[in-house]
């Protein structure tokens, strides 16, 4: 995944922080939080990023890891959960390689992490390990984009208002645009993030596999997964043709 996403897409963990409240990205915790309360513990968490899913878990009681592949992200997650008073283990891996020698009763990987593994041989590795490390009765639950036609069709030429947050290392606001090149042969999404910070500007790229729902569920059902549940939004709305999102909750055969 490293290899794939090389130019890592968000500046820093401090960064990222302030983007993600400018972009209603905390909508998703109150479902993951009750999803773990109803499976319980022990926790992994694939692509933990900050702590933002990690750290609400922890405050309530359930024990909870959480893996990440970006030392950025993870260093910032330490300082969150040190300023919430919650003590969490932070694993520095690839979610599409790696072997803790334990197994969970839950694995999350929320924030559309699925999304950044481009390759169908590292989808199958990614799953495979999750496998590997879920009880026999363990969960695995996450979310990915539902394709949206109208963003992937864009004119990549165009650049288009994603969000505007507080310059965590000094005055000012961060004005955040992009511009993105789908490509359908390879169901990836090409984007380009532009970051305005004091009149200069800083260049961000990443690439997303975008997963169709009748692929989506064939390759759960063909690595080993049957679902329970999916929802279209993180209410627990069935899942339609018009949902933002594909919400699983899924065990292993």
């Amino acid at each position: 995944m490293k290899k794939n996403n090389e130019e890592y897409y968000y500046i820093n963990g401090k960064h990222y922080d302030n983007m993600i409240k400018s972009r209603n990205a905390y909508e998703s915790i109150p479902f993951y939080v009750k999803q773990v309360k109803k499976y319980g513990g022990p926790i992994l968490e694939l692509a933990c990023g900050t702590g933002r899913i990690t750290i609400p878990i922890a405050k309530k009681g359930i024990s909870i890891v959480g893996l990440d592949f970006s030392v950025k992200m993870l260093e910032q997650a330490k300082r969150n959960s040190i300023g919430n008073n919650v003590e969490i283990e932070w694993i520095e891996a690839d979610m599409t390689n790696y072997s803790l020698s334990r197994k969970f009763s839950v694995i999350l990987m929320p924030a559309a992490a699925m999304n950044w593994v481009l390759e169908n041989k590292d989808i199958e590795k990614c799953l495979t390990c999750i496998k590997d490390h879920l009880n026999q009765d363990g969960i695995f639950i996450f979310n990915v984009f539902n394709p949206n036609l109208d963003i992937l069709k864009r004119d990549p030429s165009k650049k288009y208002d994603i969000s505007k947050y507080p310059n965590p290392d000094g005055k000012g606001i961060v004005v955040v645009t992009e511009s993105n090149y789908y490509d359908k042969a390879t169901q990836i999404n090409h984007i380009t993030s532009y970051y305005n910070i004091n009149s200069k500007e800083i260049i961000k790229k990443l690439k997303l596999r975008m997963f169709f729902p009748q692929e989506l569920d064939a390759l759960l059902n063909y690595n080993g997964f049957k679902i329970d549940h999916k929802y279209g939004s993180f209410v627990e709305e069935p899942f339609n043709s018009d949902s933002n999102w594909q919400i699983v909750i899924c065990h292993k055969k």
